[in-house]
């Protein structure tokens, strides 16, 4: 009885062991963050999660994990008319044994193409009776046009920036930017009429023609033409200098890198894109960067996709803009690098690839290109403009996204075409034109009449416009503690009796949500516009002089969205990505 009384004991006392201990692990389990192995630590000192996305995979190349729909070969790149390719449309169904017999007795062949509806797409040659075959089965035989879209696919990072909105003051043309990459390709018809002759330093030859897909991209972004087709790039009507330094499998050498600066340099370029880099310093690469900004040249680089860790070279040199990427909740991309001067789009951006195609991919080399654009664009503006004015403009008035001021996420913020462009076109005062009477003859006798003093005429009274409602930070953010309709009031000082105001136009996120023609009034924003991280307010007015101002604020959601957070949630410094360790040799982004 004694030993049973004694194992009962011991199974109880194991039992409340077991318990505690399932409430501890439990417990530990709510306490301890989620830990990824791909996780990359960074310094909690140096930045703030909540403006960090969560996870986005870098989409640059293609491998054997890459999982891709099946495509029809036939139908891919810019489409030709082919005269044997033929339609064959019949008021009935043919089964398969009536397509075997039509094949012989006409010697066509059906194609692989869906059938629909009665429309069949055949193949014929030289010994096709197709003029048989319309009398017989009461059908009808036609050439098989290609169609294409009649409109250009703006991409959601182009328009983010603004580009779309300022095409009509300026769109590149005249100016040449250099994309050092893995080459464009020669035929692309969104590129070929923006194309200029480049350099192959991989093959040595003056075929800069891209075997990779990368530097296509790029370009697209930069610079696709405006043809109704396709995409179009920031500064649609710049010209590329295409540059390849990267192989095929997007590596290249150092030396090769800095021959096609001093290759762009001496052949025009104004403005110079490096979507690549790597991890250390070179006097080589140093001299080949100060010899480019040195003869005036603006030098734009990728940041690097290494989850957080500081720009990489040549980005890292303070005369080239090192560019971080964001994504389309205005938040850093987890794979970009911090640490430098302006962010742009690099998630899922849409922009041309080779075949004479079109792609979705992600990386601070999607970032840069925007930058590269939007200099080249603002350069065609200025002509007179030097590299450092164009720079100190992005960084001036780009939207200051993150931590107030220049921070280590975004630096100075998301650049924004619109303000940068408005900042270019300074209020016109009208000239005082003084108006004077003809004096009259003078009277023998009488006294010459005194000249009659100018009348200057009356100064146009200047208008701003200011955002009054919500009420903002010192930064000018509106930090929203619930999810509501957002009240916008903007008010002109001062108020005139005779404003030429003509109207004033309410965007968020460089989109127009809604206008109106009163000095003073209020725009009600419905919650569901604000359904990322961070969003720009901005109001426009438009007077019929040709002057504008506008005012902005920033809308930060991310107090509310960490409020539905766990604490450790809130708490952890970790983003995702891919970390890479190349020193040897450089590596696109």
């Amino acid at each position: 009885m004694k030993q049973l009384t004694n194992k009962l004991f011991i199974l109880l006392g194991s039992g409340i062991v077991s318990i505690g201990i399932l409430l501890f692990v439990i417990v530990l389990a709510l306490l301890v963050p989620n830990v990824d192995i791909n996780t990359v630590d960074l310094d909690e000192n140096a930045i703030t999660s909540r403006y960090i996305s969560e996870s986005f995979p870098v989409l640059e190349t293609e491998d054997e994990n890459t999982v891709t729909d099946e495509v029809d070969l036939n139908k891919q790149g810019v489409l030709e008319v082919e005269q044997s390719r033929k339609v064959l449309k019949i008021d009935r169904i043919l089964s398969e044994a009536e397509k075997e017999s039509l094949e012989e007795e006409y010697d066509i062949e059906f194609t692989q193409d869906t059938d629909s509806n009665g429309i069949y797409v055949i193949s014929i040659s030289e010994a096709s009776d197709t003029q048989s075959l319309e009398t017989e089965l009461k059908a009808e035989v036609e050439t098989d046009i290609p169609v294409k879209m009649s409109a250009d696919v703006i991409d959601w990072g182009v328009s983010r920036i603004g580009a779309d909105k300022v095409w009509d003051t300026g769109s590149g043309v005249g100016v040449k930017i250099a994309i050092i990459d893995t080459g464009v390709q020669k035929d692309h018809p969104d590129l070929v009429a923006n194309l200029n002759t480049g350099y192959d330093f991989v093959n040595n030859d003056s075929d800069a023609n891209d075997d990779n897909g990368h530097g296509t991209h790029v370009a697209g972004i930069a610079t696709a033409t405006l043809n109704q087709a396709g995409t179009v790039g920031v500064s649609n009507g710049s010209k590329i200098i295409p540059v390849k330094v990267l192989n095929a499998q997007g590596y290249g050498y150092l030396s090769d890198v800095a021959k096609g600066i001093y290759y762009a340099t001496d052949n025009g370029a104004r403005v110079i894109n490096l979507s690549l880099g790597a991890p250390t310093d070179s006097s080589l690469l140093r001299d080949a960067v100060n010899y480019a900004t040195n003869k005036g040249v603006l030098v734009v680089a990728a940041a690097g996709n290494e989850s957080g860790a500081p720009c990489s070279y040549p980005a890292s040199y303070s005369n080239v803009i090192c560019v971080m990427a964001t994504d389309s909740r205005n938040m850093l991309a987890s794979f970009s690098n911090i640490g430098g001067e302006l962010s742009a789009p690099g998630v899922y951006n849409y922009s041309t690839y080779l075949g004479s195609t079109y792609r979705y991919l992600s990386g601070t080399s999607m970032a840069s290109p925007h930058v590269a654009g939007a200099s080249a664009l603002l350069f065609s503006i200025c002509p007179t403009c030097t590299s450092s004015e164009i720079t100190q403009l992005l960084e001036s008035t780009a939207i200051d996204l993150g931590e107030p001021g220049k921070d280590i996420l975004f630096g100075y913020g998301l650049i924004d075409l619109t303000s940068a462009v408005l900042q270019l076109q300074p209020e016109e005062i009208p000239v005082e034109t003084p108006i004077t009477e003809t004096p009259e003859e003078p009277i023998t006798e009488e006294p010459t009449a005194k000249p009659t003093t100018p009348i200057k005429a009356p100064k146009r009274i200047a208008q701003s416009i200011s955002i009054v409602e919500p009420v903002v930070t010192k930064a000018k953010k509106y930090i929203p503690t619930e999810v509501a309709d957002i009240t916008v009031k903007y008010t002109l000082t001062p108020i005139l009796s005779d404003s030429t105001l003509t109207n004033v136009t309410i965007y968020v996120d460089n989109e127009e949500i809604e206008s109106s023609t009163k000095q003073t009034d209020e725009f009600i924003l419905a919650s569901e516009l604000f359904n990322h991280s961070q969003h720009w307010i901005k109001t426009v007015a438009l007077f019929s002089d040709g002057v504008r101002s506008e005012a902005q604020i920033i809308v930060d959601m991310t107090y509310l969205k960490s409020l539905s957070r766990t604490s450790s949630r809130i708490s952890g410094t970790s983003v995702l990505g891919i970390s890479t360790s190349i020193f040897d040799w450089f590596r696109f982004f």
